[in-house]
């Protein structure tokens, strides 16, 4: 597949697409080349001050919205999208490195998303009250908050943006996104895209900036009533803190460093499979990607040499020119040193190094952020692979011969986002499955992800949660009736 010609998009602000209002735009390079792909605009805080507005202006008509008229736009919306799958995906396989087979699975995903929460706004449910006197009436009933900022990251910045904008657009809300400045081509034309196919003007607004400008004023911009964000554990800590003196509310999905159980009595095979592609899908840059593997002494050899397997049979490459690949460039040159800070100190302390530890060979990889699968044994707690999130393809795996200790080692960490076990053994899963301290339990399997099931951090690995029916009610307000009877 040829490479895409440069791109230079603008704001997309009340419907149309506009550039910053002092011209300024900041250029964007490719991970797997170094390349100039092209650029951007660097939005004002007048620009953003223009989208909040529009945003604004547009809530009084989208709220005011049957339910069901909100889903048939939405849904005439996200068919469009659905056809320009193609042109986002390769945006996306271009900024941000991975595979375009999985770039464009990943435009049709956040549309399912968004279609399951149009369908789910037919759904929210008030209720009515028994009173202490047949003179009065009482019933409870939900309304939309008003203009939501939607912040957003890098790792997979379509899909999560859909967490965010389906639950907001089905319960009437209007919205300003803000992506990460790493990836800000995809989830711009896929804003673009649901006005074109039908979204009335100011309903999703997008502009792009630093986020420590951008981001910090949408947050305490005054008409701005809910903040959702993806992205790390200090940044949405500092989300919350700025949100405070306006007691906004704020959802966030955070960090992880996800551990994985593998009992003694484990299908090895499976466990192998299941956390080789958790561990360097999308190059290990996902919250939920398996960190940690802790596995029953018996078992042990055959697991890491599943891994190696598994891990050496992937192949990696520039994804939008050859999109069949497995693995594509990390995101960031920062990710990168990350990786190879965590994999060094493993090894400085005593980790071995069963397969991966570097970047391919051969000039095609030579100025991309190139990383080959890794597997470390002999892991302790105190390598920063164990402890801190690596956000890279490097998975660092201990051996234990006592469940609970492993449980314990398993726990032992500021994270709670997702734990992963692998037994046949019904009580084992039970018992360690309600020990586990992590929103998302998955037993013998890796699809984490489900639009039926929330999506909550535990610790320091979020606040609220997103996904599931749940997740509508985040993006709404109870109001309680209560009448008095002539």
């Amino acid at each position: 597949m040829d490479r895409i010609t440069q791109i230079h998009p603008e704001l997309h602000i009340n419907g149309e697409d506009r550039p910053a209002s002092d011209g300024a735009r900041f250029p964007l390079h490719s991970p797997a080349t170094g390349e100039p792909i092209g650029s951007v605009p660097r939005a004002t805080l007048t620009d953003l001050d223009a989208a909040v507005d529009a945003a604004h202006n547009a809530f009084r008509t989208w709220s005011v919205l049957t339910a069901y008229d909100r889903e048939k736009i939405i849904r005439k919306a996200t068919a469009h999208v659905r056809t320009q799958a193609d042109r986002i995906g390769r945006l996306m396989a271009l900024e941000q490195g991975k595979p375009f087979h999985q770039s464009r699975s990943e435009i049709g995903g956040a549309c399912d998303t968004i279609d399951y929460y149009a369908a789910e706004g037919l759904r929210i449910e008030g209720w009515t009250n028994p009173t202490e006197d047949r003179g009065y009436r009482s019933w409870v009933n939900w309304q939309p908050v008003g203009v939501c900022g939607l912040i957003t990251p890098w790792n997979y910045p379509v899909s999560l943006l859909s967490w965010k904008l389906g639950p907001a657009l089905a319960s009437g809300c209007t919205v300003v996104v803000k992506p990460t400045t790493v990836t800000p081509l995809s989830p711009l034309a896929f804003c673009q895209a649901l006005t074109t196919g039908g979204l009335p003007p100011g309903v999703v607004n997008g502009i792009t900036g630093p986020g420590a400008v951008l981001g910090e004023a949408l947050v305490r911009h005054p008409k701005v009533a809910r903040i959702a964000m993806t992205g790390s554990s200090d940044t949405g800590k500092r989300i919350l803190t700025l949100a405070a003196p306006f007691l906004k509310k704020v959802s966030l999905e955070l960090g992880g460093q996800c551990p994985a159980i593998v009992a003694a009595d484990a299908d090895v095979a499976l466990a192998a499979r299941t956390i080789a592609y958790k561990a360097f899908r999308n190059c290990g840059q996902s919250c939920s990607s398996v960190n940690r593997v802790y596995v029953h002494a018996s078992v042990h050899d055959a697991l890491v040499a599943g891994l190696r397997t598994a891990a050496e049979a992937m192949t990696f490459g520039d994804g939008l020119t050859d999109p069949a690949v497995d693995l594509g460039p990390m995101a960031t040159r920062e990710g990168l040193e990350t990786v190879r800070e965590h994999v060094a100190d493993a090894l400085a302390q005593g980790a071995g190094l069963i397969t991966g530890g570097s970047a391919p060979e051969g000039p095609e990889f030579a100025r991309g952020h190139f990383y080959r699968p890794t597997v470390l044994i002999r892991c302790t707690h105190s390598m920063r692979v164990m402890r801190e999130e690596t956000f890279g393809p490097v998975v660092a795996v201990a051996a234990f011969d006592d469940l609970e200790d492993a449980v314990a080692r398993a726990n032992d960490s500021v994270y709670g986002l997702v734990s992963y076990l692998f037994t046949q053994d019904y009580t084992t899963t039970v018992r360690v499955g309600e020990a586990l301290q992590a929103g998302t339990v998955c037993v013998n399997h890796g699809a984490v992800n489900t639009n039926y099931g929330p999506y909550a951090g535990w610790k320091d690995s979020g606040y609220g949660l997103e996904l599931s029916r749940r997740a509508i009610f985040e993006y709404l307000k109870p109001k309680h009736m209560k009448v008095a009877l002539g």
